[in-house]
């Protein structure tokens, strides 16, 4: 028997609602670019191709979905949080705060970002 930390496997650690909001995320993330590697590092999921593209985090308020070069990403309306010199987040705490179309094209963003070529 394996004690490996899997995606699903931090997925149940969550506790209602936030199941629900990681699953969903997940889901919005896989669903943007099917091709992205998915796996745990520092204990979270973690999406990569052709370098770290987003991860998830959470509190036990809210989901995070991070941006490893989230200061790059297009935020017209300033919904992604953070000061650092690349990565930023937004804060997820329910289901009806995830922006469906917005985080979408910002993973497929940052997946172009990775390439060298804008979106």
């Amino acid at each position: 028997m394996t004690t490996e930390k899997t995606p699903e496997s931090w997925m149940r650690a969550l506790e209602e609602p936030l199941i629900q909001v990681g699953q969903a995320l997940r889901g919005l993330i896989l669903e943007a670019d099917p091709e992205l590697k998915e796996s745990i590092k520092w204990g979270n999921p973690v999406y990569e191709k052709a370098g770290k593209v987003c991860y998830l985090a959470a509190t036990k308020a809210y989901v995070s979905l991070g941006f490893f070069n989230g200061a790059m990403l297009l935020d017209p309306d300033q919904l992604i949080e953070g000061t650092g010199k690349k990565m930023r987040h937004i804060k997820v705490r329910h289901l009806g705060d995830i922006r469906h179309r917005q985080f979408t094209a910002w993973v497929k963003e940052a997946v172009a970002l990775n390439r060298g070529r804008p979106e």
